[in-house]
């Protein structure tokens, strides 16, 4: 096996002109990141499969896919620091033929629950195990996943506990139920597109850790889309359906090979010109046009049909043939396609992400350095002053741009939507209701480029100062034709993005969380996007105190009608303004009540937010003085709540990880307000 065809996990604006750094990472190391195997486990694996990540069998996948998904309807939003890993998952090693799972023992009896199956139920129809020397082996007909060191005496003890068997978890040697092979085949059915997608994410789990940096959560979903099945990872509480390896930007060695879709592989020339014609009919080129795809390309990627350039866009077009060709890159027709990548420029604008560089980068860019500048001088503002290395590194990027779009056009979805026309401005529509709810999912794009998705008529109250609308995304692409692709892959999107939408002004979730009746500081912690963190909360206070001179309690009020009107009257509701915390609405219970009380901690938990066991004693204590006080007299009652606090007792309630580093920035806060800054900074620089 070789891997030297691999590109490194750099953006090209951190590559230099796409030239591979000193940084590169190696083929064990990659691994152990999409796997969470040891360095030991890695090696030893490498040598044997033709894939850093082998492919597994068609038969595998698919039962891999049913077992996955039965995971993810069960788990849910999840805090993987509390199940030992995603969906419990502690790392796992991929063969063609199996797949070896290591998970943390606790979370057994939570396995057998997601994947015993009673008819009419979740689960897996038709799962059996056996017990053996090196763990539980899982097996549908052709598939074999191993539990890896789990006893059969433990794993005995939990089916009981878990009353698994009234369900089809049953020891090898028992036959097939009267309707099971029924309810196999209606599961594999369901999964009918999406199997090896969901199979190839669960090969590569822990390239999930990066992406629950923010909210803590793991959190995935499939959801039907224009008759599309897809998988939505929303990790950090905002849904995107790029795969895994395309939004970590991950090298091609981590990207899953497999069959090419039946609708592929697509004929690049034969897709811009068949986009173009459909879309934007005037600039569409004639039939005695020279070059036809290639300047259908390149208006597509909005740049010129100079000579060059059209000689530039056939290399593309042919470099993008081999491509979509090539089972090693299948999955750029995942997830709606490759005008997923295309949404995360300029400069990774969309969800954060950056830019993933496009199969066949290597080859599209591997051109004559002549040809490169010659290429580079088009995209050059001032090509007399700029190097010779600088020219070429833009002619690179040029064709890396064009080999996007190329991919962009080719792999968009079959299944189209229909769009309509304006006569007037030749702007293009295309609406649909929500599936679910009320309101309408509403896409344009613009003939200069401009695209916008956007929810309507949704009928909620927080939305009354927003026209009723939630515009999901609206960015400029190069063209028309662009904008539609883009438009048509956000869609994917906006249809689930409702639940983790939320308004502007108080950061309220438009469809609030269901909450427990008795919600304490830990369980809102553990299910929220985001916690407000004594650091970021000391960070504030020095600036607070330079800017309120009095504030109100809080049985007066965080948010009252006439100071101004609806506007925070308390140090929580100031501090939950300046931190985008989402605030009580006047005359909600938790406008009046203090931040520990259940009142205010279900307003929290509503709308997945949190303060950590710190930032809520201090702030409990400030607002519980009545009427307006002082910044000073609020700071004096927080700081001697926590100065008589057991802060090792109080860390306990934190779900997360409490630093000795911030116990003592909690221990070393001052009495005087005056102080706060430079004791913030202080501690900042002793980081």
């Amino acid at each position: 096996m070789t891997h030297t065809d691999i590109l490194t996990p750099y953006t090209p604006r951190l590559q230099q002109g796409l030239r591979a750094t000193d940084t590169a990472v190696s083929p064990v190391a990659l691994r152990q990141m999409a796997t969470g195997e040891t360095e030991e486990t890695a090696r030893a694996e490498i040598p044997d499969v033709e894939h850093l990540i082998p492919t597994p069998t068609p038969v595998q996948a698919r039962g891999e896919a049913r077992i996955f998904h039965a995971l993810i309807t069960a788990y849910g939003r999840h805090r993987p620091t509390l199940t030992g890993g995603p969906f419990g998952i502690r790392s796992l090693t991929p063969r063609p033929d199996e797949l070896v799972v290591r998970i943390a023992s606790a979370q057994l009896d939570r396995w057998i629950d997601a994947l015993a199956h009673r008819p009419g139920g979740t689960g897996v129809a038709g799962l059996r195990w056996a017990g053996l020397r090196e763990g539980i082996a899982l097996t549908l007909t052709g598939m074999r996943m191993l539990l890896a060191g789990i006893s059969e005496t433990d794993w005995r003890a939990a089916l009981g506990r878990r009353s698994a068997d009234q369900s089809s978890l049953m020891p090898h040697w028992i036959p097939q139920f009267r309707r099971e092979p029924e309810y196999a085949a209606a599961q594999d059915a369901e999964l009918a597109g999406l199997a090896d997608h969901l199979c190839a994410t669960l090969r590569r789990i822990r390239l999930l850790d990066a992406l629950t940096r923010i909210s803590g959560h793991v959190h995935l979903f499939t959801t039907r889309h224009h008759g599309s099945l897809h998988l939505i990872e929303a990790c950090e509480a905002t849904p995107t359906v790029l795969p895994l390896w395309t939004s970590r930007s991950v090298p091609l060695a981590l990207w899953p090979a497999g069959p090419i879709p039946a609708q592929g592989p697509a004929d690049p020339r034969t897709a811009v010109l068949d986009l173009l014609t459909e879309i934007e009919p005037a600039r569409a080129p004639s039939g005695t046009a020279d070059h036809p795809a290639a300047r259908a390309l390149c208006h597509i990627a909005g740049i010129s049909t100079d000579p060059v350039v059209v000689q530039a866009a056939e290399h593309t077009l042919d470099v993008a043939t081999r491509v979509l060709a090539d089972p090693a890159h299948a999955s750029v027709y995942a997830a709606g396609g490759w005008a997923g990548s295309c949404r995360t420029y300029p400069e990774g604008t969309v969800h954060g992400s950056d830019p993933c560089l496009p199969p066949g980068t290597e080859a599209v860019t591997d051109l004559p350095e002549e040809a490169l500048r010659r290429l580079g001088r088009h995209f050059s503002s001032q090509p007399s002053d700029t190097s010779r290395t600088d020219l070429a590194a833009a002619g690179q990027e040029e064709l890396v741009h064009l080999l996007d779009w190329a991919l962009a056009a080719a792999t968009r979805p079959a299944n189209r939507l229909n769009w309509t026309r304006d006569r007037t401005d030749g702007t293009l529509q295309h609406t649909q209701p929500l599936p679910d709810r009320d309101g309408i999912l509403t896409l344009t794009a613009t003939t200069t480029g401009v695209y916008r998705v956007s929810l309507d008529a949704l009928g909620l109250s927080d939305l009354a100062d927003e026209d009723d609308t939630v515009e999901w995304e609206r960015e400029a692409a190069p063209s028309q034709s662009a904008a539609v692709l883009l438009a048509e892959h956000a869609a994917i999107e906006a249809a689930v993005c409702l639940p983790f939408q939320r308004e502007h002004r108080k950061q309220r979730l438009l469809l609030p969380a269901a909450v427990s009746a008795e919600p304490t500081i830990r369980s809102v912690i553990a299910g929220a996007d985001y916690v407000l963190g004594f650091f970021t909360f000391a960070s504030v206070l020095g600036r607070l105190h330079e800017r309120v001179g009095s504030a109100q309690g809080a049985a007066d009020g965080h948010w009252r009608a006439d100071t101004p009107p609806d506007g925070p009257a308390t140090l929580t509701a100031l501090i939950s303004d300046w931190c985008a915390l989402p605030s009580p609405h006047y005359g909600e219970a938790a406008n009046t009540a203090t931040v520990d009380s259940p009142a205010y901690l279900r307003h929290l938990a509503a709308h997945r937010a949190a303060l950590d066991p710190f930032v809520t004693r201090y702030l409990a204590a400030a607002d519980s003085l009545a009427g307006a006080r002082t910044f000073e007299e609020r700071h004096l009652a927080g700081y001697a709540a926590l100065r008589t606090t057991d802060l090792s007792a109080l860390a306990r309630t934190e779900v997360r990880p409490t630093s000795e580093r911030l116990l003592r920035l909690v221990r070393s806060m001052p009495q005087d307000p005056a102080q706060l800054t430079a004791w913030y900074e202080h501690h900042l620089d002793q980081a």
